[in-house]
């Protein structure tokens, strides 16, 4: 009798173990499974260390971490489509748009759900600022921004055009 009880006992213990491993959320599963977790980690530089909205459009929830290069301690973000598992870094040690490689810059970041944004245009010879370029957007974007006396003095939107994510310059 008592062999049967020890038995169960593994049982139950080897099916806790699976049931464990099953609630790895998606996100991490991808990060993992690509070999992102050799490169990058996740990091709490910005607060809070993930936003999830629709970023591309697809009617499923992605969503953004907060990450550092591991090799570099440079810091950025990635975002990971849920449908997909197709994966963007933007910053640590990746370079992209104007944000550059290196977001350690970034003093918040948010969802960016208006349907219109201006963005900063710069005159390529002087680097002077000349005016603003509406855009129409689709869906949700992450606006990542500098922030001086409590106001965004600089940043960016990260935003899907269907293709690609670009970087729709905000401020100085």
């Amino acid at each position: 009798m008592k062999p049967l009880i020890i038995i169960s006992f593994i049982v139950l213990l080897l099916a806790g173990c699976t049931e464990t491993k099953s609630n790895i959320p998606w996100y991490m599963k991808t990060f993992n499974e690509k070999g992102l977790d050799k490169k990058y980690q996740l990091d709490s530089f910005l607060k809070p260390s993930f936003i999830e909205a629709d970023f591309n459009g697809d009617g499923t929830i992605d969503i953004a971490l907060s990450i550092s290069e591991k090799s570099t301690n440079k810091k950025g973000i990635l975002l990971i489509h849920n449908s997909s598992n197709a994966f963007y870094v933007f910053g640590a040690g990746t370079n992209f748009g104007n944000g550059g490689k290196d977001f350690n810059w970034i003093d918040n970041w948010e969802l960016y759900k208006e349907k219109t944004v201006f963005e900063t245009q710069f005159d390529h010879e002087t680097g002077d600022i000349i005016g603003g370029k509406e855009i129409l957007l689709a869906h949700t974007g992450i606006m990542a921004a500098q922030y001086e006396d409590g106001a965004p003095i600089a940043g960016g939107i990260i935003y899907w055009t269907g293709k690609n994510y670009i970087w729709i310059h905000q401020g100085e």
